[in-house]
């Protein structure tokens, strides 16, 4: 078990050959390996209510928590003044200029927003969602999170995508009826994929707009800023890989990126070598034993909490959530019994007529002791 003060990092859990398949969890542990390297710890974690935010990644030091990316890496980088001793390369931006500093929050911020957009759209478009990327994510859940948390998941994303212009709005098409087969109707046109084809070149028109900027960024350059690596880095490196690593069936943007933008697959491969590479400290995992009652998320005080606190109306989606998971409890406990009653019935049978045997023969017993008693008291 972890010391007190250790520095824990909680996140999704790895996938596709990377430490975690969550961009901004990967972007915390790659920036902790960079500040901290052999010094903290990870726990994979699927319980998205044991962070105080209802998010993942989240830091504990001691008696720090802290709940978002922004403040993890703030609170890391302070590390190099408060325990420098003991973390002394924990602010990987030391060497940036007034003005690199300057300039380093608003690319951070534009990297989170742009380069993020098109790894969701990676993630959750409608072939690659229903045909990889959500099979892979349930696959990681127990049950029954494994039934609705991707969905969750992929529903957080539907406001930024659509914003963005980068949801898809085409429908899977509808399984026909064997009636519907063999009626001879007259063949339609296929709306489905003209609208298909305009979407894919509408996402790389977008797409061709952000990775042009970092191109430029790092024209000439090992780094963003010249020859050592900084936070910036660190965040655009995570999300390039997300979108170059896995193998997606819609690999638009995997193909434009290797294809047209090698500088950018250079450069990201170059900062996980150096975090990652033969000489550096591999990386930490404790393991996560989560409560039994956990998997249902019914009795989690910190839930009961926020919903008086915020005083919040819970959304359709959520309502039927939670009507899932008091099914499941509920078949899990009528199969418990069910089991002890199949298992357990002829055993059951089996000790209440040995009961009754025992107490035929003790009756008899006692009858007879009765029958020897009066012809005792005969003259």
């Amino acid at each position: 078990m972890a010391s007190t003060d250790q520095v824990t990092l909680y996140v999704w859990p790895k996938l596709w050959d990377l430490p975690s398949f969550d961009p901004y969890c990967l972007t915390a542990i790659l920036f902790l390996q960079l500040a901290l390297p052999g010094k903290f710890a990870i726990i994979e974690c699927t319980d998205v209510d044991l962070s105080p935010s209802g998010q993942l990644p989240f830091l504990v030091h001691g008696q720090e928590v802290k709940t978002d990316l922004n403040s993890i890496v703030k609170y890391l980088s302070g590390l190099a003044t408060t325990e420098g001793g003991r973390y002394p390369h924990a602010n990987i931006d030391r060497h940036l200029s007034s003005l690199g500093r300057s300039q380093k929050n608003a690319w951070l911020s534009h990297t989170e927003s742009n380069l993020g957009d098109l790894v969701a759209w990676a993630f959750y478009s409608q072939d690659n969602w229903e045909k990889s990327v959500h099979n892979a994510v349930a696959a990681l859940l127990p049950v029954p999170q494994r039934y609705f948390v991707p969905y969750k998941l992929r529903a957080t994303y539907h406001p930024r995508l659509e914003a963005a212009g980068l949801w898809s709005h085409v429908e899977s098409p509808e399984k026909k009826s064997a009636f519907e087969k063999e009626m001879k109707l007259k063949p339609k046109t296929n709306k489905t994929a003209f609208q298909k084809v305009f979407e894919k070149e509408k996402t790389i028109s977008k797409a061709k707009v952000v990775l042009d900027i970092y191109a430029r960024l790092l024209e000439g350059k090992r780094y963003v800023y010249q020859d050592r690596v900084s936070s910036v880095d660190v965040a655009i490196a995570a999300r390039i890989r997300l979108l170059v690593k896995p193998s997606y069936v819609d690999d638009t943007l995997k193909t434009l990126i290797s294809v047209s933008y090698p500088q950018l697959v250079a450069h990201s491969d170059r900062v996980f070598e150096h975090a990652f590479g033969s000489n550096s400290s591999p990386l930490s995992y404790q393991p996560y034993i989560a409560p039994l009652f956990s998997r249902f998320s019914l009795w989690r005080p910190s839930i009961f909490r926020k919903a008086v606190a915020h005083n919040v109306e819970r959304t359709e989606e959520e309502r039927q959530t939670a009507r899932m998971r008091w099914l499941f409890l509920g078949l899990s406990i009528g199969s418990v019994f069910a089991y002890i009653g199949y298992v357990g019935g002829p055993y059951l049978m089996q000790v209440w007529q040995t009961a009754k045997a025992i107490a035929a023969e003790q009756e008899a017993e006692e009858h007879r002791d009765g029958e020897e008693e009066e012809v005792l008291a005969l003259p």
